[in-house]
């Protein structure tokens, strides 16, 4: 009789559920996403961020993204994701940005398109019906600096007394003469206001902030480099600006004129259709570039066509601009080198903004580089994509970057963008 040495192996078949017990449903995996709803701002902006997200950051987002859909207690001062060897079943996740809430980052997002009523009707029914937004401190911030930049004292006040009874802490107070112009700021030397793309009435916060920082600096360079045109409104604000100042014999530099400066030249041709303002700018800027031959036949030209006494010859005492397009490089060289801040002010707009490009050459030989943002009064999403990149970079150089005096709508934004919070500093009192 012959035997099986070795017993053979059971029948493949479903298993005897009356044996096994019934089947379990498969376990499900806590990195895949489950049903999601719209898309927050913080997903827009980690979409089209431009540059590859880092390591750390793409787990920290989805790590949030996974709190949301899961239900994980967020918790802790940092981003954090613990995959420790034998505990990959925990996943530890901490708040990157406390504060942060949807309705916040949705109102940073318009205020960085320029929509300021909109951001502030989003924060105002945030703060009283969405339960994130009653409780961030940075929500109500944020709407403290919407009121002051639309000038609201009364809605500032009424939000200050709810703000007293919600956090039990004193309010932020109103501040008289703007936010973005805060009293005490030290004068820094080489101040600078860059416009761009069309001038028009828009750019009003931008001009107040030049006459505003021609208070506290000794001196400020404005570049009209990346204006595209204007239209007679935006000029004439231009102008009445150029004409404070040069009566004040204040020390302007004046920098890259020529492009807007030819574009006038052609508008004036078309006599008093052209617009009173295009002629005034037109004239203000001869002035500064002390052109006195041509500012007298286009004073008379202007006399002519609005029946009206021409403006008189008064060029600043101490006209101080660029020779030419470029020819700033050896000044702009070494004011970075020896300033001791780089100073950004008014709107920065798009990867390429004038003040952000000076970011590069402000960094060189540096280890340490402060960016004085108090009267920076707005920083588009593309820019502040730009400036995330540019502070990548030097953390790559072993550079720190310090951010001082970004008002809270500011912050916000940068925060979304990616910008750690290590990187905002209380400007010195």
């Amino acid at each position: 009789m012959a035997f099986n040495l070795f017993p053979k192996s059971p029948a493949k078949g479903k298993p005897d559920k009356s044996k096994t017990g019934p089947e379990l449903a498969p376990r499900h995996d806590a990195r895949q996403p489950v049903g999601r709803g719209p898309a927050s701002a913080r997903e827009i902006a980690a979409a089209v961020k431009s540059r590859p997200a880092t390591p750390v950051m793409t787990a920290a987002v989805e790590a949030a993204a996974e709190a949301r859909d899961r239900d994980i207690t967020v918790t802790g001062p940092h981003s954090m994701i613990d995959w420790s060897p034998g505990q990959s079943q925990d996943i530890l996740v901490a708040e990157a940005n406390p504060g942060l809430c949807a309705v916040l980052e949705n109102a940073a997002l318009l205020y960085a398109n320029g929509q300021l009523q909109p951001a502030r009707d989003v924060l105002e029914r945030g703060v009283v019906e969405d339960d994130d937004a009653k409780v961030s401190p940075l929500a109500w911030l944020a709407l403290f600096d919407l009121l002051q930049r639309a000038d609201d004292r009364v809605a500032f006040d009424q939000l200050a007394l709810q703000y007293v009874v919600a956090f039990e802490r004193s309010a932020p107070g109103w501040e008289e003469g703007g936010s973005r112009v805060r009293p005490g700021a030290r004068p820094v030397a080489g101040g600078y206001v860059g416009f761009t793309g069309k001038l028009t009435a828009s750019h009003a916060a931008q001009i107040s902030n030049l006459l505003a920082a021609s208070q506290r600096q000794p001196q400020v360079r404005m570049d009209l480099g990346s204006l595209t045109g204007a239209d007679d409104a935006g000029a004439k604000l231009l102008a009445d600006a150029l004409a404070q100042l040069r009566k004040r014999q204040y020390s302007l530099v004046l920098q890259h004129p020529e492009k807007i400066r030819r574009a006038l030249d052609q508008s004036v041709m078309q006599g008093k259709s052209a617009g009173e303002g295009y002629w005034i700018l037109l004239l203000e800027l001869m002035q500064w570039q002390n052109d006195h031959i041509t500012f007298e036949d286009r004073a008379i030209e202007f006399a002519i066509a609005f029946e009206v006494s021409p403006p008189s010859w008064e060029p600043p005492l101490a006209v101080t601009m660029a020779a030419a397009q470029g020819g700033d490089a050896p000044d702009t060289a070494a004011e970075s080198e020896n300033a001791e801040t780089l100073v950004w002010s008014g709107t920065l707009t798009g990867s390429s903004d004038a003040q952000l490009a000076k970011f590069a050459i402000f960094r060189e030989k540096r280890h340490v580089v402060p960016i004085d943002m108090t009267a920076v009064d707005r920083i588009d999403f593309v820019c502040a994509g730009a400036l995330l990149n540019g502070i990548s970079r030097a953390e790559s150089q072993r550079k720190s970057v310090q951010i001082v005096g970004a008002t809270p709508i500011v912050r916000v934004l940068l925060l979304l963008i990616g910008i750690s919070p290590r990187h905002f500093i209380k400007k010195a009192q």
